[in-house]
């Protein structure tokens, strides 16, 4: 039996799920008005230099987060550019995209993933090495993992 350090992360690291939707805005009111989850906390995110499939293809979108427990449970919409939650969209609507965890080292990580035979289909870094990685881990169980570095807080 492998050990949790064995593999790209920590599956005790569990940290959001992502889901895609057409329209956050409708959605986060239903999820509100239904489930009582939230407050949400939505914004516009840019990611000019983001890789998709290993090539630069920057997009932009809005994204929804809310606290469900000790799990981050993040809603995706797209604006504009090329972007794995796109083609997700248009092949099966809107659903369960990604499992993330969280990684002390995003690099480190990566590099565990791709010797493990995984490559990264989305992915953008910061100056600092933070950042996030999608994995091609959906080809066996059908849902992707996504590597989470957080920006080191500063002082």
């Amino acid at each position: 039996m492998p050990s949790k350090e064995s593999g790209p992360f920590d599956p005790e690291k569990i940290f959001q799920l992502g889901i895609v939707v057409k329209n956050i805005d409708e959605t986060v009111e239903f999820y509100q008005e239904v489930f009582g989850i939230g407050p949400f906390e939505i914004r516009e995110v840019n990611y000019p230099n983001a890789t998709y499939y290993g090539e630069k293809a920057g997009y932009r979108g809005k994204r929804a987060f809310a606290k469900l427990g000790p799990i981050t449970f993040e809603l995706i919409e797209l604006i504009e550019g090329k972007t794995i939650h796109e083609a997700f969209l248009k092949e099966r609507g809107e659903g369960l995209h990604h499992i993330g965890f969280e990684v002390k080292d995003l690099q480190k990580s990566v590099e565990e993933a791709e010797r493990r035979g995984l490559k990264v289909i989305q992915g953008f870094t910061r100056e600092d090495g933070s950042g996030f990685a999608y994995l091609d881990s959906d080809k066996i169980g059908g849902v992707i993992f996504e590597l989470i570095q957080k920006p080191i807080p500063k002082p």
